[in-house]
C-alpha cells in the first residue's frame, strides 16, 4: 500500500483527482480529532487536578462540537465525497466547502474552551451547520447521478437525516425565548438533534459505506424496502428513550422497545447481506487495516447489543443515571464504529496513510479507547452494584485518555511524511482550463450568501431577549409571585439531624453519592457538569436538599432556587428513584463533608 501511494502519477488514467482533496481534508480532520482530544484530556484532569482559567462546562463543549462537527462531519463528509463524487468539476466546489467548514471548527475551538455557549460559537456554530446545508444539497445532486443500489440509499437517507436533525438546533431558540431554557421542549430539541446526528447522519452513512465495500469486494448486497422501513421506523422510535429522560411518561419506554428490537433486525440483515457476519470476517483478522475495520463493525454490533438490553424500563433508567454508561454508549459509536470503521475504510483507499508512523497511530488509538470503555463500563458496572470504585479510577482514566492525542500526534506526523508529490493546484487550473464551471460557481456564492443571512439571523435569536424573564420556564399552576419555600416542594417538611455525625448513615449516603452523583458532582466546591457539594447544608435547609432529592421533578419545575441552578448548568437532573431514608442518608454525608471541608454545617437552618 506505501508503494501504491507514493508512486500514484496525476498524469495516469487511473489517477483521480478527488484524492487530491483528500490529503488536506483528512489533516484537517486529524487535527481537528487531536483537538478534541486536549480538551477531553483536560476534562479528565479535572477529577485529580485543577486547571485555572477554565471552566469544566466550556471545555465540554468544546470537546463535543471540535469531536462531533470537526473530527466527525469532516471525516464522513470526506468519506462520502471520495466515493461517490465522480464529477471532477465540482472539486472546486468541495474544497470551498471544506475551507469553510475548517474556519467554522478553528472558531468553534478558539471560543467555546473561554466563552462557552455566546456570540462567538454560536455564529461560528451557525456558519458549520449552514455549510452542511450546501454540503447536503450539492451532495445529493452527485449522489443521484450514481446507479441506485443499497448502499446509495442508505447514504442518501444518512444525508437526510443529517439535515432534519438541525431542525432540533433551529427550535432552540424560539423555545428558548418563549418557554425558557428549562422547558422540556429545550432538551427534547438538544436531544432531537444529538439522536438523528448519531444514529441517522452517522450510523446510516457507515452502514452505506461498508454496503458499498463489501459490494466492491464483489458480493451482491440486495436490500427490501421492508428492511429501509424498518430500519428508518427503529430511528424515531429510539428517539423515544431520549425524551423519558425529561419527560418520563411510561408508554415512552414502550416506544423505545419496540424501535432497538426493529433497529436489531435491520442492522443484522444489513451487515449479514453485506457479509460481514459471514464465518470469514469473523475470524480475527490478519491485516491491521481490516483489524480496524473489524472493530468499527463489532462496535456497531456492541451498540445495538446494548441498546437492546434497554427494553427493560430498569436498566434504561439506570443506564442513563449512571453517567459512565452515557459515556461508553457515545464513545462506542464515535470513537469505535465511526472512528475505526470509516478510519480503515480510508485507509484501505489511501485517503489516509498506512505507513508504520499510522500503523503505531492506529494501535495505540485502539488501546486507549478499549482501555478507556473497560473503565468506564466497568466503573459503572461497579456503581451499579453498589462496590465502590476500582483503586485510583480518575487517575487510572486519565492516563488511558493521554494514548489519544499520542496516536493522533503519530498519526498527523504519518500524513505529513506521506503528502505526496503532487497538490491541488495544478488539478484546478487543468479542471478550469478544461470545463467551463461558472455556473457551480454562481451557484455556490448564492448558496454562502444566503447562508451568512441565515447564520445573522440564527444569532440574532439565539443573541436577543436578554431581559429577565429569558430562560425561566413557569408552568401555568406555578405561583410565581410567591416567594420561594426555602424547604422546597416535597413531601418533607421537618427534618430531625439530632447530635453530631452518624457514621453509618453518612457512609451509606455516600455510597449511593458516589454511584449515581459523582459523575457531574466533586465533593468539593468545583463545578463539573452541575455544581460541587461543598457547602450545600451552609446554603440551603436540610428540607431543600431531600427534596430536591426525591422530587426533582417538580423542583426543577416550580422551584425558583432550582430553576436558577438549572438555568446555570444547562443540563436537567434526572431522577434516580433515590428513597427519602436514602435521601437522609445522604445529608447526613454531606453534612459530613461541610464540616471536614469548610468547619462548619447546617449554616442554612440558624
Amino acid at each position: 500500500m506505501n508503494s501504491a501511494q507514493s508512486h500514484i502519477d496525476p498524469n495516469s488514467t487511473s489517477f483521480r483527482p478527488m484524492e487530491v482533496l483528500a490529503k488536506p481534508w483528512m489533516i484537517w480532520a486529524v487535527i481537528f480529532f487531536l483537538m478534541a482530544s486536549f480538551f477531553g484530556l483536560a476534562m479528565r484532569y479535572f477529577h485529580i487536578g485543577e486547571i485555572p482559567y477554565f471552566e469544566y462546562k466550556h471545555l465540554l463543549h468544546a470537546h463535543s462540537h471540535v469531536a462531533l462537527l470537526g473530527w466527525g462531519y469532516l471525516l464522513l463528509s470526506g468519506a462520502l465525497v471520495f466515493t461517490f463524487v465522480k464529477d471532477i468539476t465540482r472539486l472546486k466546489i468541495y474544497r470551498n466547502l471544506l475551507f469553510l467548514a475548517v474556519i467554522a471548527n478553528i472558531g468553534m475551538m478558539l471560543s467555546f474552551p473561554f466563552q462557552g455557549y455566546g456570540l462567538y460559537s454560536i455564529a461560528f456554530s451557525t456558519i458549520h451547520l449552514l455549510v452542511s446545508y450546501c454540503f447536503a444539497y450539492f451532495f445529493l445532486q452527485d449522489i443521484s447521478k450514481i446507479k441506485s443500489q443499497a448502499s446509495v440509499k442508505l447514504i442518501q437517507y444518512s444525508i437526510y437525516w443529517m439535515v432534519l436533525s438541525t431542525l432540533g438546533l433551529w427550535a432552540i431558540a424560539p423555545i428558548a425565548a418563549t418557554l425558557g431554557r428549562l422547558h422540556p421542549l429545550y432538551f427534547m430539541s438538544v436531544q432531537w438533534f444529538l439522536h438523528f446526528q448519531l444514529n441517522g447522519w452517522f450510523v446510516y452513512a457507515l452502514l452505506g459505506l461498508l454496503v458499498h465495500y463489501a459490494i466492491q469486494k464483489g458480493f451482491t448486497v440486495n436490500l427490501s424496502k421492508i428492511t429501509f422501513l424498518i430500519l428508518n421506523l427503529s430511528l424515531f422510535f429510539t428517539y423515544a428513550l431520549a425524551v423519558s429522560w425529561s419527560t418520563p411518561i411510561e408508554s415512552l419506554y414502550y416506544f423505545n422497545t419496540l424501535g432497538v428490537l426493529l433497529q436489531g433486525i435491520a442492522y443484522f440483515w444489513i451487515l449479514k447481506s453485506a457479509k460481514f457476519l459471514s464465518s470469514d470476517f469473523l475470524k480475527i483478522p490478519n491485516h491491521w487495516i481490516d483489524g480496524m475495520i473489524y472493530l468499527g463493525v463489532l462496535s456497531l454490533a456492541a451498540k445495538a447489543f446494548i441498546q437492546s438490553a434497554l427494553v427493560l424500563p430498569e436498566v434504561a433508567t439506570m443506564a442513563f443515571n449512571i453517567r459512565m454508561y452515557v459515556i461508553g454508549f457515545i464513545h462506542l459509536v464515535m470513537l469505535g464504529a465511526i472512528t475505526f470503521g470509516i478510519g480503515g475504510l480510508a485507509v484501505k483507499n489511501f485517503w489516509l496513510p498506512s505507513n508504520r508512523p499510522s500503523k503505531c497511530g492506529w494501535i495505540i488509538l485502539s488501546f486507549g479507547f478499549i482501555s478507556s470503555e473497560i473503565l468506564l463500563l466497568g466503573q459503572g458496572t461497579l456503581l451499579w452494584a453498589k462496590m465502590g470504585f476500582i483503586p485510583q479510577y480518575h487517575l487510572l482514566l486519565f492516563l488511558s485518555s493521554t494514548l489519544f492525542p499520542l496516536a493522533l500526534i503519530l498519526l498527523l506526523i504519518s500524513m505529513v511524511k506521506n503528502q505526496g508529490k503532487y497538490s491541488t493546484i495544478p488539478i484546478l487550473n487543468q479542471i478550469k482550463s478544461k470545463t467551463q464551471i461558472s455556473t457551480n460557481k454562481q451557484t455556490m456564492k448564492t448558496s454562502m450568501l444566503m447562508s451568512f443571512g441565515a447564520a445573522l439571523l440564527l444569532m440574532i435569536s439565539c443573541g436577543g431577549g436578554g431581559g429577565e424573564n429569558q430562560g425561566s420556564y413557569t408552568p401555568p399552576s406555578a405561583e410565581t409571585e410567591k416567594p420561594a419555600d426555602p424547604k422546597g416542594i416535597g413531601e418533607i417538611k421537618n427534618v430531625d439531624l439530632g447530635e453530631g455525625i452518624d457514621e453509618s448513615m453518612a457512609n451509606n449516603g455516600k455510597a449511593i453519592l458516589d454511584m449515581k452523583c459523582t459523575a457531574c458532582h466533586q465533593y468539593n466546591d468545583k463545578r463539573l457538569v452541575g455544581p460541587g457539594f461543598e457547602g450545600v447544608t451552609n446554603r440551603r435547609r436540610p428540607e431543600w436538599i431531600m427534596n430536591m432529592i426525591t422530587n426533582v421533578e417538580v423542583m426543577l419545575d416550580e422551584d425558583p432556587v432550582a430553576q436558577a441552578l438549572l438555568e446555570e448548568c444547562l443540563t436537567r437532573m434526572p431522577n434516580q428513584n433515590i428513597t427519602v431514608a436514602d435521601s437522609r442518608d445522604i445529608l447526613e454525608f454531606l453534612r459530613k463533608n461541610d464540616l471536614e471541608r469548610t468547619g462548619t454545617k447546617d449554616a442554612a437552618i440558624n
